[in-house]
């Protein structure tokens, strides 16, 4: 009964030797059966209020704190929100700059294919207009062991070929292998996401631009059954858009295919409410096994989460998409979603 779990599992970790210790870990008695998920209004409580907010600029480097994120029209993800990647140079030929397709997390210099590695660095970007026309988008590198008064590793603009050059030179330099890094050729606006699962990118036809919300609850529900402790495991670590609080833990689940809100804060103009779809479960992989707090240690999280939560398999998040993109809008820390249909 556990292998469809086994096959879930061959296709998010990374290495033979993480498979042999994800296949050998011992089973719960429940059943490995997929649960079907049901929205159930009259038994649980779906609103959720957002605690925090993250955007990630490249693709498997750490992400930046929000306090609210700003959408326009056309948007289908935060700004800027792994808009850029380091692809190995070997794989160029599969990349087009013009016309991007979504590419497996193999294919770069990421969590994924480097997770100790890229959890020793401490990034910062920021975006920022020029007096002169223009807007700066700027990436600084920490040695996270160091902390960020020191001196930076490296500061360079990617909005402009030349920053993203020093930016692969220098990712080149220190893991070892030649990367570029790349972004869509597509004038000024963000129509490409290196990000999400191939899964999550057919449940959004095709289109790369997607949220990954992160239930806190689930994670504390995960984090006590692996280290009898709730607190242990990070919500950050999942790489997260959107932190939320309130729901039961796994309920998220329930929400594929609904439609949810964001209900402003007291005194906010009720012109900022947005809507969203969430499509899909999100499937997890060895890339997350690394806190950033903690480099030293590495954890299958994948395979904790067949052990202890075998009904839920290798999932853990939600993939939401937006629905009303004609206007604009924002999400800030502190609102709610609610349920709309």
């Amino acid at each position: 009964m556990w292998m469809p779990y086994a096959f879930a599992l061959l296709a998010v970790m990374l290495t033979p030797t993480r498979l042999t210790i994800a296949l050998s870990s011992p089973r719960s008695s429940a059943k490995s059966k997929m649960p079907t998920y049901k929205f159930t209004p009259d038994r649980k409580d779906y609103d959720m209020k957002v605690t925090s907010l993250h955007r990630y600029a490249v693709k498997g480097l750490s992400g930046d704190p929000l306090k609210s994120a700003h959408f326009k029209p056309g948007d289908g993800t935060f700004e800027d929100d792994r808009r850029y990647a380091l692809l190995y140079e070997k794989n160029s030929d599969k990349f087009d700059s013009r016309s991007p397709e979504w590419l497996h997390k193999e294919q770069f210099l990421c969590a994924f294919t480097d997770p100790k590695g890229m959890a020793k660095l401490d990034t910062e970007y920021r975006v920022e207009s020029c007096d002169e026309g223009g807007t700066t988008r700027t990436l600084t590198v920490w040695d996270r062991s160091k902390g960020r008064t020191s001196d930076p590793l490296v500061r360079s603009d990617l909005a402009c070929e030349s920053g993203r050059d020093q930016v692969a030179r220098f990712f080149t330099e220190r893991f070892g292998e030649k990367v570029v890094c790349v972004v869509a050729q597509t004038e000024d606006r963000h129509t490409h996401q290196f990000g999400n699962t191939s899964s999550g990118v057919k449940n959004n036809d095709g289109d790369t631009r997607l949220i990954h919300i992160i239930n806190s609850n689930t994670v504390k529900e995960l984090s006590g059954a692996i280290f009898e402790d709730e607190s242990y495991l990070r919500p950050t670590m999942f790489r997260p858009n959107v932190v939320v609080d309130g729901l039961e833990p796994w309920a998220e689940f329930d929400l594929i295919g609904k439609t949810i809100e964001s209900v402003p804060k007291d005194g906010d103009c009720d012109d900022n409410t947005m809507r969203f779809l969430v499509t899909s479960r999100t499937v997890r992989c060895a890339g997350i096994g690394v806190d950033p707090e903690r480099p030293e240690e590495e954890h299958d999280i994948p395979a904790s989460l067949i052990k202890h939560f075998p009904e839920h398999g290798p999932y853990l998040g939600i993939y939401a998409v937006r629905v009303d993109g004609e206007k604009n809008g924002v999400l800030s820390v502190g609102e709610t979603f609610r349920v709309i249909q």
